[in-house]
């Protein structure tokens, strides 16, 4: 049995030479450089390859000395581990400042116990206590010597009174001791008495020299502490932010892992090759199976290799392999296709009346929503066509208006004034009314629009994520794959959208807004003539950087025709990952002169003008149909759509209202007449009036095409005659018409402008009106209707 020479490459480590998108597939070229190879059967797998490929489109080729006699394409299980293929999503954080979260209790317990530290470091006040305190032991004395005294005198007395009349006594001893005694205890009942007079007023100085200064350590604590409350909320704030910050990061690290997860597969494509290896086969014999050589070469990457050779029977075959492989090598080149990436124009349509010229630029939103990261690729764009959606408020059409006889049994409930509107104008007018009404109907107050919203907290446990943009562009839903529910994502259910079923949770982000242009700043004359004189250099320099920097511009890509289908290259190389948004690439940016804009009015179903720009293309670049970012004279006006337009071609883009242009259309008049050009008959004479007034009081002159109509008789019996615009020119080319009055009362005749009426088929007549700035035109619309006595008509 011979033995197999197995190697695995990933798909992720090998190069992508090319990327051709197309609007709703791309196809990938990959390289497989510099693989060694043993003399027999050689096996290469590729694995890892998106589940969105197309398994029939997988095409190998290569060079080297080796014939290629085998591919197999499989759908396997995937292989990789999440956390191996992005380490940044599984390292634990750790919070480096922990030790903060316990700075305000600490705070808390320092202010607790801030009274009984002021004491002891007072020495001021700590000084006064001890003399408090020194006084009032004096004081004790002082109270104890007039006690004393006290005591002895009532001693003294009650010995005198408790004598023994019996007894003899000689009272000159007893009165001179009596007066002895009485003097000692009075001197030192006197002593005791200034003694804790003194006292009392030096302790009374000093309790109110302690109440000052206990008010001013009291007042110093309460700075301290405020001081202190406020450094504990700066601090409490700032661990605030730093919370608010690692829960933004944490956010913003589940943001980045779904992301990473909803591309995620489940399963991935496998490629195996058989390679027959060997110097005895002739590279001409085979040539057939073999490819040219790359043209765009890539730094090869060191795969990892498995050989299923045993060493004993490489020992058994004699082969010295150091030997047999070191000049067997070949490159082989993977290509296939997946459904999963497409590209898509864009437009932004910048229209400038005054000049009459447009800047378009053409854009390209590429978009992949595969597995695979596609990096230092070539990248190419190939054009096809698909439709779009035009605007909502389209110009309406005049339909024909017919009439005839009414019937016997309805005479009597029908007038000549049921011929006053048709019914398509009163279907347009309902409908006009409508959609008035649905304008005017309150929109969601701002609160529920901006702010945040206050249950921010569930949706941030939750995950919340931005609603999915609405899909624009030319790729088409992808066609549903096989089994393509199990393929891609960890757990979470699989979406119906046949766009996502290979992945796992696949809610697309919201694309970002464009990022603001670059401003420059500019320099006043005043500025640039004081800055040639008395300044130093540094003010120069400073000068010299105020002027205005050059705007930034998008390099532009290379156009190829080729039969039917335009190619783009994009300049250098690019790098595709796979990312819920479209990337937006500047193809090319085309300025388009002659611009012609006109008007258009239908007063009888909506009074107003619509205006329109129909521009060429000039250019030699075939215009795809898809969306467009309008806008006139530097105001946004919306997203339209362009259709497909060729070199040469023109088109017509409708620009909605234009509100500079008036249009009233009163009621029509209905008057009943016996007399007319049909006689014996009943005449209905009606007159519709359109008074356009162009509100502009300078600019250039308006054109505009205003269209009414007449009723068309299906009946012999009922006759329509218009009499106004004149009938001798609506037979032909047309007539010059129409009443115009200005701003200037008294004006030269013909000051308005001009306007030329003309009768079509089905009744329709039209105005061809030049109205010039600030004027107003008065459009008459006459015409009758003639029936048989007794007889009215209807409407068909």
């Amino acid at each position: 049995m011979d033995t197999i020479h197995k190697q695995e490459f990933n798909v992720r480590d090998l190069g992508t030479r090319a990327v051709t998108l197309f609007p709703s597939s791309a196809q990938v070229v990959r390289e497989v450089k510099n693989v060694s190879l043993h003399p027999g059967t050689n096996e290469i797998t590729v694995f890892g390859l998106t589940p969105t490929v197309d398994e029939e489109s997988v095409k190998v080729e290569g060079t080297g000395s080796a014939v290629i006699s085998d591919i197999a394409v499989e759908l396997l299980p995937n292989r990789d581990i999440f956390e191996e293929c992005h380490p940044e999503f599984d390292q634990d954080e750790t919070d480096a400042d922990d030790d903060s979260d316990t700075e305000p209790d600490a705070f808390r317990t320092e202010f607790g116990s801030s009274s009984s530290r002021d004491d002891n470091s007072n020495p001021e006040l700590q000084a006064v206590r001890e003399n408090m305190q020194r006084l009032r032991d004096q004081q004790k004395n002082a109270n104890e010597l007039l006690l004393s005294a006290a005591s002895r005198l009532k001693i003294l007395d009650a010995y005198t009174t408790q004598l023994d009349r019996r007894t003899p006594v000689d009272m000159t001893d007893l009165m001179a001791t009596y007066r002895a005694e009485r003097e000692k205890v009075f001197q030192d009942h006197m002593e005791g008495t200034l003694k804790e007079r003194d006292l009392s007023q030096q302790l009374n100085s000093l309790i109110a020299e302690e109440k000052r200064l206990v008010a001013r350590r009291d007042a110093e604590a309460r700075k301290a502490a405020r001081k202190k409350q406020q450094e504990a909320k700066a601090k409490q704030k700032e661990l605030d932010r730093k919370n608010r910050r690692k829960a933004e990061h944490r956010r913003e690290k589940a943001r980045l892992r779904g992301e990473c997860e909803r591309f995620w597969p489940r399963s991935c494509y496998a490629v195996r090759i058989t390679l027959d290896a060997g110097n005895f086969t002739p590279l001409s014999s085979r040539r057939s199976s073999l490819a040219g050589e790359a043209a765009f070469v890539k730094p090869s990457q060191s795969p990892s290799q498995e050989f299923g050779v045993a060493a004993s029977a490489a020992a058994a075959a004699g082969l010295a392999d150091d030997e047999t492989s070191a000049g067997l090598q070949c490159d082989l080149v993977l290509t296939y296709v997946t459904h999963s990436a497409f590209w898509s124009p864009s437009y932004d349509l910048q229209l400038s009346t005054t000049t009459n010229s447009a800047a378009l630029c053409f854009d390209a939103q590429l978009t992949n929503t595969t597995s695979e990261t596609w990096s230092g690729c070539k990248v190419t764009l190939s054009t096809s066509q698909a439709t779009f959606s035009g605007l909502n408020d389209a110009i309406p059409t005049l339909k024909p208006w017919r009439i005839k006889l009414a019937p016997r049994f309805v005479l009597n409930n029908t007038s000549t004034s049921d011929l006053a509107n048709s019914r398509e104008e009163i279907e347009q007018k309902r409908k006009v009314n409508a959609a008035q009404s649905q304008a005017a109907a309150p929109l969601k107050s701002r609160r529920s629009l901006f702010g945040w919203p206050k249950n921010a907290g569930v949706k941030e446990k939750q995950g919340a994520r931005p609603p999915p943009p609405i899909p624009t562009g030319l790729a088409p839903p992808p066609p549903p794959l096989p089994s393509g529910g199990a393929l891609f994502g960890a757990s979470r259910p699989v979406p119906t959208a046949t766009s996502s079923r290979a992945f796992g949770a696949s809610v697309p982000f919201s694309a970002p807004p464009p990022p603001p242009a670059a401003e420059g700043s500019s320099m006043s004359r005043a500025e640039f003539a004081t800055s040639d004189f008395g300044g130093s250099r540094d003010e120069d320099e400073n000068t010299i950087l105020n002027f205005p920097r050059p705007e930034l511009e998008f390099q532009e890509s290379l156009v190829e025709e080729t039969g039917l289908t335009t190619t783009y290259d994009l300049p250098g190389v690019k790098t595709l990952a796979p990312r819920s948004t479209a990337t937006k690439q500047r193809m090319v940016r085309l300025q388009l002169s002659n611009v012609a804009f006109s008007h258009t009015i239908v007063a009888k179903y909506k009074p107003v003008a619509y205006i329109q720009a129909r521009l060429c293309n000039s250019s030699t670049i075939a215009l795809l149909r898809g969306p467009a970012s309008l806008t006139l004279d530097g105001s946004f006006m919306g997203r339209t759509s362009l259709p497909r337009c060729s070199p040469g071609e023109s088109f017509t883009l409708s620009l909605g209202v234009d509100p500079g242009v008036k249009v009233t259309y009163p009621k029509p008049e209905i008057r009943r007449t016996k007399a007319g050009l049909f006689g014996g008959q009943d005449n209905a004479l009606y007159t519709r009036v359109a008074i356009i007034s162009n509100t502009r009081a300078a600019g250039k002159p308006v054109q505009m095409k205003v269209l009414d109509q007449v009723p068309v008789s299906e009946d012999d019996k009922v006759r329509v005659e218009v009499l106004r615009p004149r009938p001798n020119g609506l037979a032909g080319a047309g007539a010059s018409t129409g009443a115009g009055t200005g701003v200037v009362p008294y004006g030269p005749p013909g000051d308005w402008g001009k306007a030329t009426a003309s009768l079509k088929k089905d009744g329709e007549v039209g105005w061809d009106v030049t109205l010039n700035p600030g004027k107003t035109v008065k459009l008459e619309l006459e015409y009758t209707i003639a029936v048989p006595p007794n007889e009215c008509a209807t409407e068909c």
